[in-house]
């Protein structure tokens, strides 16, 4: 009688622990849930670094400022003479802004699992494109002088890139890819700092 009541006893024991058991691996596996709010804010925050600084490379300003004689053209105006060099930089953040908030309100349009996986997708191809083509031009002395060149790496460091950013969002777990969501909102922005500062060394060295 001893004996069946030990085995009575230890049975809810062992349903308790697989009980817990089960309960960690389903809260180990279910998908972050964030407000809607909290994913545009994210989205918005990732997208505007990465936008800004691939305006900024291409030079697409919404509007070119004079400072000299206080004119706005529309979109990218070289300097012409008499009214001193002008200013891009208004226009860069002008053009991120919008793009980024439609992304970021894209993005509540979507499940946490789409926004994460598209997310992670979108900061590794950023991240090798930039590498890619950093590496590229490093490697080839002409690309001081050659303008054309340089739009030809561009594109070429595109392609594996693009390749290797689906391959790793594809094998990437999803737990890792919500673990490193919010990590996204840090590591963009310093990135394109560090580009940001790479295209201006020549006003530094001077």
């Amino acid at each position: 009688m001893t004996q069946t009541l030990d085995v009575h006893g230890r049975l809810p024991e062992v349903g308790r622990s697989r009980a817990f058991e089960a309960s960690q691996s389903t809260t180990s596996t279910a998908p972050i849930t964030v407000s809607k709010f909290g994913t545009f804010a994210i989205t918005f925050g990732i997208a505007f670094a990465i936008l800004y600084t691939l305006f900024e490379r291409w030079n697409w300003p919404l509007f070119t400022y004079h400072p000299a004689i206080g004119k706005v053209d529309f979109w990218m105006h070289a300097a012409r003479s008499g009214e001193g060099p002008p200013m891009y930089w208004y226009g860069w953040l002008a053009l991120a802004f919008p793009c980024a908030a439609v992304i970021g309100w894209t993005a509540t349009l979507l499940s946490s699992r789409s926004v994460q996986r598209i997310t992670l997708f979108c900061c590794i191809l950023a991240l090798l494109w930039a590498s890619g083509f950093a590496v590229a031009v490093f490697m080839d002395d002409r690309t001081s002088v050659d303008a054309d060149l340089v739009n030809s790496l561009v594109w070429m460091s595109a392609v594996p890139a693009l390749l290797a950013a689906g391959a790793v969002s594809y094998v990437v777990p999803l737990r890792w890819a919500q673990r490193v969501w919010t990590g996204w909102l840090l590591i963009m922005p310093t990135g394109g700092l560090v580009i940001l500062g790479y295209s201006l060394k020549q006003y530094f060295l001077r």
